[in-house]
């Protein structure tokens, strides 16, 4: 064998290795970024936006869709500004990552706020006032504005308040917008889309401090698990799944269609596995921050099957 051939093939199983690890390198940094720059979640939250059309019967746009997934974005970017101490204890990598690019996603998210306001104010006074809640929540909730009698200085400070003031945020934007930016009339229907994205934004705000409660603990922050341990936290958790779901159906008994009926259903088997999952799992920023943060990606896409197939089969 000649002495080229024998180095030129041993150049070439060091080559695809390092190929390989360059590329999965690559695309780990891309994913990363995807998912701590909140541009993942803001897809998830277009997904929610689908779902409360399609449990409410109304038309999906594109504004709102724009719309919902500006805010999100924004929100979420701007928050973790004021949640960098609690990011560099529980969650090192999307700290590392909203640090080096922190200037470039805190504009992108002002200028993000903006277009949704501007949108939504096309759509009359009721859409422009709902689209600025989320922003007016945020700050309440991450910016030190309390009185200091009071004994805190942030809403996300006061014991369950944070999980109260996301679900109560969301669960308006995500029942009446699509309302008012498509001239609808609010109805029951409205009241199970709010109750049902109440219920899950409760559940997946407190997955994350089960994950978190370490870093919680160290910096004062007291949530649920913090105060009550992890399986209490679990059975609360079991507890207002299992409630909501009986209030969903008890109310839309005479409202929701049989499709309807079967979104809600996965939906709620789907929250109940992440939290039965959750702290039992070395995945647990996975199943946060992908599998949780990411359900209705999952629910929007099954309600795009069902209108597929009542579209086909009326």
């Amino acid at each position: 064998m000649a002495p080229n051939s024998y180095y030129g093939d041993t150049g070439h199983r060091y080559l695809v290795p390092y190929l390989w690890d360059t590329i999965a390198s690559r695309i780990r940094d891309y994913g990363e970024f995807l998912l701590y720059s909140s541009l993942f979640l803001g897809a998830a939250v277009v997904g929610m936006g689908y779902t409360s059309c399609f449990l409410q019967g109304i038309i999906w746009t594109v504004q709102l869709a724009a719309v919902m997934f500006l805010i999100t974005f924004s929100v979420y970017n701007l928050n973790r500004k004021t949640d960098e101490a609690e990011d560099a204890l529980n969650h090192e990598r999307r700290f590392r990552i909203t640090k080096k690019f922190e200037r470039h996603l805190f504009i992108s998210a002002l200028a993000a706020y903006i277009v949704a306001l501007i949108i939504a104010a096309f759509h009359g006074f009721a859409a422009f006032g709902l689209a600025i809640v989320p922003l007016l929540s945020g700050i309440f909730y991450s910016v030190p504005i309390l009185p200091r009698w009071c004994g805190y200085r942030r809403l996300k400070e006061i014991p369950v308040m944070k999980n109260l003031v996301v679900s109560t945020s969301w669960a308006l934007s995500a029942s009446l917008l699509p309302v008012f930016m498509t001239a609808s009339i609010p109805g029951v229907a409205t009241l199970i889309v709010f109750l049902f994205i109440f219920s899950w934004t409760f559940i997946a705000s407190t997955l994350p401090d089960i994950r978190d409660r370490a870093g919680d603990s160290a910096t004062g922050v007291a949530t649920i698990p913090v105060l009550f341990g992890v399986e209490r936290a679990r059975f609360l958790l079991t507890g207002i799944n299992i409630v909501s779901g009986a209030l969903l159906f008890s109310l839309g008994r005479s409202v929701l269609t049989a499709g309807g009926c079967i979104i809600i259903i996965c939906s709620l088997v789907y929250s109940q596995a992440c939290i039965v999952a959750i702290d039992r799992t070395r995945f647990n920023n996975h199943l946060v921050d992908i599998v949780s943060d990411g359900q209705f990606l999952t629910i929007g896409l099954l309600c795009l099957l069902v209108s597929s197939v009542h579209y086909l089969h009326p």
